[in-house]
């Protein structure tokens, strides 16, 4: 499974263009006078303007090569304060054999590169730029019905990635590992690595593989858009 596209919602979209275009350099590939679209590798971050003045919150993933990690970290560290837990600006997953970098965007949503060194394409680079992200690698499906989601994104043939029954109570990584793109799915108030902010269902559209589209409504019900 690939992220191809997410549409995300922003109360303040001149900030967040700014920021994705300006400060990280992505190429911009629409703009409306509600919408803006960024290209980052292989996907493309949408985010369109949300009236109604409601709390959102998002967390995503961008993937970088498997061996440009400290490469990727300096290059964005130059751009954006990075995210600090425990006295610690970056983090190790033994399970996956990773290793992320945290940072936030105008929204203060949670964004974070990963570089799966088992996973991601090795690219032998002496320099790091945003054309070297990827593709997204990661985005939360925040909902009050983990169950009744998960149960509905399986119907679809997107599974945990360990073929596990969906915890409630945990966040779940849909998508097979080999893939390096996961959905995480998890409950409200939970919070995020390198944050205190709490999960929120927020509204979210998402093209997989470019032909599956799904869209969670701000009540956390999924809905496959045919």
């Amino acid at each position: 499974m690939k992220i191809t596209v997410a549409t995300l919602w922003t109360n303040e979209l001149k900030p967040m263009q700014d920021f994705y275009t300006t400060t990280l350099g992505f190429p911009l590939v629409e703009e409306t006078k509600t919408t803006f679209a960024v290209q980052i590798g292989t996907s493309q971050l949408r985010f369109e303007l949300d009236t109604t003045q409601q709390p959102k919150q998002y967390h995503f993933a961008f993937n970088v090569p498997g061996d440009a990690f400290q490469l990727a970290k300096d290059w964005l560290q130059q751009r954006v304060p990075l995210l600090i837990e425990d006295g610690k600006n970056e983090i190790y997953f033994e399970n996956i054999n990773a290793h992320s970098v945290y940072f936030y965007d105008p929204d203060e949503n949670v964004v974070e590169l990963i570089a799966r060194h088992d996973v991601n394409p090795d690219k032998s680079l002496e320099t790091f730029t945003e054309q070297n992200i990827l593709d997204i690698g990661e985005m939360n499906v925040t909902t009050p019905d983990v169950a009744g989601v998960g149960a509905k994104f399986a119907e679809l043939g997107v599974f945990h990635r360990y073929h596990q029954p969906i915890n409630i109570d945990f966040l779940n990584f849909l998508g097979a590992p080999e893939d390096g793109t996961h959905l995480l799915l998890g409950r409200e108030d939970r919070t995020w690595l390198f944050s205190p902010k709490p999960a929120i269902t927020s509204p979210l559209i998402l093209e997989l593989d470019g032909n599956l589209h799904v869209r969670l409504d701000a009540e956390g019900i999924l809905h496959h858009e045919k």
